[in-house]
Order: C-alpha cells, then sequence, then structure tokens
C-alpha cells in the first residue's frame, strides 16, 4: 500500500509541474501588446472609452482642472487643509507641487491613448468598423488634452505618435511654441467636426467639435473664426437654452443646452460634490464660493436666477436635505459622486459668439445674445446705447456668473489680460503655471517657463 501511494504521489508531481509549465509558457491576459489589443474594431472601441476614463480623472475634470478654474481667480476660496491647494489659490505654485505635477501626467496619459486609437484604427479591415469616426473621436479628445495644457502652461510638446518605449529618444522631446500647439488643436477639431456625428449619446459630435473651436479662436484672438464657429452651432438648431438654469444640473444627458458633458457613474464617480461640501454633509470641505478669496456671491445683480442655483441660500433642499448656506451646489450628488461635468454647452457659444462680436466692434450685433443669457437669468436687458468698454465688461461680467464653478473664471482673466486688474496679479509670471520639477528634471530638453 505504502509502495502504491508513493507511485501516486509521484504521478501527481509531475502531472503539476506539467501544468505549471503549462501556465507559465502562456502569452499574458491582463497586459496585451498594442499590436495584439489594437488589431481588431472590439479593441480600438475599448481604447477609445480608455481615453474618456483620462477625462473622468480625479487630477482633471473628476475635480482638479474645474475647481483650480475658479479657485485660482476670485470665484472660490480655499478653505481647506491642502498646501498643494493653497498654492494654486495664492497663486504661488512651486515647480514640485503634486497637483500640477499629476495634471500633466494624465493629459499626456490620455494623448497616448489617443495616439494609438489614432495609430490603429486605419489598419483594420472590418467592414462594420468606420475607422474615420474612431480617429475623429480620438482626434477631438486629443485636441481638448492639448488645449487645455497650452492655456495652463503655454508651449508644450506636441507629441501626435504612440509612445511604446522608455527610450529616451522618445521621451525627451522639446517644447513647442503656443500658436504650433494652437494650430495642432484646430487641425484636430477640423478634423474631427467633419467625421464625428451628429447626434452620439455621452460621446463627442460634430457639435462639439465646433463648439470648441469657437472658444479655441476666442483664446487664439481669432474673432472671425469664433463668430463662424458659433454661428454654425446656433444655426444648426440642435441647442437652445433651458428655461430653468438649475434644471442644467439636475439633467444629466438629456438637456437641449449640453453640448458635451463628462459622464460619471455610481461606479466611476467624482469628487466634485465631496470637495465642495463639509464633513457634516459626507464631503472635505475644502473649498466654497463664500470666504476670503472669493467675491462671487456680492457679483450678482438683484433677482439673479443664476445666483441661487450655484449657491446655497438659507433654506435650500437638496435631495430632501437642507443645506448650509453658502455652500456651492452646482455638484450635489455627493453620495455616489455621480455628477457629470459639462464641458461644453450653448449658452457659452452665445457668450463667446457675443464677445467675438465686440471685440470686432459690432456691439449692436452681440447685444441680443447677452440678452438671451440675461433673460433667462431673470434679469433686464442691457440697453442699445451701451458702449464698446462698457459691453466688454457685460461679457465678462455674464461670463463669470452663467459659467460659474465650471472652471473658465482664471482663464477667462487671463487671455484678456485682466488678471492684474480684477485680481490684483502683479507678477506677469503667474499666468503661466510651473512646468513640473520631475518633466524638467527627466528630460534635459524641456526649459521652465519664467520665474520658476
Amino acid at each position: 500500500m505504502k509502495n502504491k501511494l508513493l507511485y501516486f504521489l509521484g504521478l501527481l508531481l509531475i502531472f503539476l509541474a506539467s501544468c505549471q509549465k503549462e501556465v507559465l509558457d502562456q502569452a499574458p491576459q491582463a497586459s496585451l501588446d498594442d499590436k495584439v489589443a489594437l488589431n481588431n474594431r472590439f479593441g480600438v472601441e475599448a481604447a477609445i472609452l480608455g481615453i474618456y476614463d483620462a477625462l473622468q480623472s480625479g487630477n482633471y475634470y473628476g475635480i482638479r482642472l474645474p475647481i483650480f478654474g475658479d479657485m485660482a481667480a476670485d470665484n472660490l476660496a480655499h478653505v481647506g487643509t491642502f498646501p498643494s491647494f493653497a498654492q494654486i489659490k495664492n497663486r504661488a505654485i512651486l515647480t514640485d507641487n503634486v497637483e500640477i505635477t499629476n495634471m500633466w501626467s494624465i493629459i499626456y496619459e490620455g494623448i497616448n491613448r489617443a495616439n494609438n486609437v489614432i495609430d490603429a484604427a486605419p489598419k483594420i479591415q472590418d467592414p462594420a468598423f468606420n475607422a474615420n469616426r474612431a480617429v475623429a473621436e480620438a482626434r477631438f479628445l486629443r485636441a481638448l488634452f492639448y488645449f487645455d495644457l497650452v492655456r495652463i502652461w503655454g508651449g508644450v510638446p506636441i507629441i501626435l505618435q504612440p509612445t511604446r518605449s522608455p527610450d529616451p529618444a522618445v521621451l525627451n522631446v522639446r517644447r513647442n511654441s503656443e500658436a504650433e500647439v494652437y494650430a495642432q488643436v484646430i487641425e484636430d477639431l477640423n478634423f474631427a467636426e467633419q467625421n464625428l456625428p451628429d447626434v452620439q449619446a455621452n460621446r463627442a459630435t460634430k457639435w462639439a467639435a465646433t463648439a470648441l473651436k469657437s472658444r479655441v479662436y476666442l483664446y487664439q484672438k481669432n474673432y472671425q473664426g469664433a463668430i463662424a464657429s458659433a454661428d454654425q452651432v446656433v444655426k444648426s438648431n440642435r441647442f437652445n437654452l433651458v428655461s430653468n438654469y438649475r434644471s442644467l444640473f439636475e439633467t444629466k444627458n438629456a438637456s437641449p443646452e449640453s453640448i458635451f458633458e463628462i459622464d460619471f457613474n455610481s461606479v466611476d464617480g467624482n469628487s466634485m460634490a465631496f470637495f465642495n461640501w463639509p464633513t457634516s454633509l459626507g464631503g472635505r470641505n475644502e473649498v466654497r464660493p463664500t470666504g476670503a478669496g472669493s467675491t462671487l456671491p456680492t457679483a450678482y445683480e438683484a433677482n439673479d436666477a443664476r445666483r441661487a442655483a450655484t449657491i446655497a441660500q438659507a433654506g435650500t433642499v437638496i435631495d430632501g436635505r437642507t443645506i448650509l448656506t453658502g455652500l456651492g451646489i452646482k455638484y450635489f450628488r455627493i453620495a455616489n459622486g455621480d455628477d457629470n461635468v459639462i464641458v461644453l454647452r450653448y449658452a457659452e457659444v452665445l457668450l463667446n459668439y457675443a464677445e467675438a462680436l465686440v471685440e470686432l466692434n459690432r456691439t449692436a450685433e452681440a447685444l441680443p445674445l447677452i440678452n438671451q443669457i440675461r433673460r433667462r437669468a431673470g434679469l433686464a436687458e442691457l440697453s442699445a446705447s451701451i458702449s464698446q468698454d462698457e459691453m466688454r465688461l457685460a461679457v465678462e461680467r455674464e461670463r463669470r456668473l452663467e459659467l460659474a464653478l465650471e472652471g473658465h473664471r482664471w482663464f477667462d482673466l487671463k487671455r484678456t489680460g485682466r488678471l492684474q486688474a480684477v485680481l490684483g496679479l502683479t507678477n506677469p509670471n503667474a499666468a503661466l503655471w510651473p512646468i513640473p520639477f520631475r518633466e524638467t528634471t527627466n528630460n534635459p530638453n524641456m526649459t521652465q517657463n519664467p520665474g520658476y
């Protein structure tokens, strides 16, 4: 019996060793080579969703970019404990600031994901696959990534091919000029505009590309371009201002005003409400639109409906709970963190249109556009006798209040040269944020922005 037992144990060991060899010899399944993963339409379509996932990151549109765009200016006070947030609020950012470092990294990660799709999609031979549409979606997202990079850091490296190795010859890239980055953004958006569908649930569309072009042209001071793109969106008759401003943020993926929004759910959530609300409501109270460093509450005219829809008033009730006065309430789904983040909406297109017209001294044409925004807010229309300079300030004010807590304020003041007049910013170098220390240390070709 003992000899039989030893015999069977020997057979078992041989069998297990053979099984182990077979397991060890298998190709890895969790991390596929890009040539394998992106050699069919299913892989490419999954990779496109991966590009959107970069947008959703907490280091990007999942919290940081929308908050910093208002906190660096005068729409949000920093009331929390993060030193890295305090640097941004005080406009004294160090090169090793973790927020800046992580934002740079996730944006370039998103660009690399987009580049992989752009490279792979045209090679797929499948009659059920529209390669141009896949490339267009990736190029729209790449355009958004580069637009955010250039408006934060100025000239940055343009990388248009997938990075698949740690070769210094590939990684040690040089910065391109701002003009070159903007040119690439427009080139990507033009392709996207021509090849994306008019409608695509929860994804980029032709109209998202056109709307983003109106914003990009405004940043470039290409006012004719901004007018042409905004006019296309208006004349499409696909979008309109909702009558109830608050409903914009209560409705997900269904508002006729929303042109492009980033989708979040209970599984893939964000921290927008969490960072805005205090611990008593389940948040961390890192920022709020009331307090030192924010003048937003006093910027509204009497009876402006946007104030109560943006900042909690006495007795505000959301989801059956009375919310503390002074909290930001555009994002309020704190339990699941599933507020969508609206990146492009029709009201902004109207404001882009109006501003471009004003800069070309076509104030009379801009007036009806601004008055649409004001009527929706419950305010009296502006007079036809308003001057160009008065209209400039009116557009600035409407942009601030209409888009409050959506991440525009700092960038609007910067591009219009109003940082010193409005914020008292005397250091011109602070308009650009520092290139992360890690990038200038590891890449000998990466130059730092002036003043850092």
